[in-house]
């Protein structure tokens, strides 16, 4: 039992002592946290729903400019129609 003793103690106590130089030695993970994956995340959801709202917007503004303002094609006939009464209404 005492032999045994003498050699499975000395064993264990280097097996500890490499895992534990091993485990303090090794890199830590520079991986990304949760809470920050959630806080890229919610950015990201963010700045997509921003940029919908934006195309939402420039595309109703779009659509009530062509509902309220003739466009130049409409506006230079209106114009060469007004000139051409100018003219016939001369004397």
């Amino acid at each position: 039992m005492g032999e045994l003793l003498l050699v499975l103690l000395p064993a264990i106590v280097l097996v500890a002592l490499i895992w534990g130089l091993a485990t303090a030695l090794s890199p830590r993970s520079s991986g990304v946290s949760d809470a920050e994956k959630y806080q890229r995340d919610l950015a990201d959801r963010s700045a997509r729903h921003y940029a919908a709202q934006v195309q939402a917007a420039m595309a109703a503004r779009t659509r009530l400019e062509a509902k309220t303002r003739p466009s130049q094609n409409v506006q230079a006939m209106q114009s060469d129609l007004a000139t051409a009464r100018k003219y016939r209404e001369r004397p």
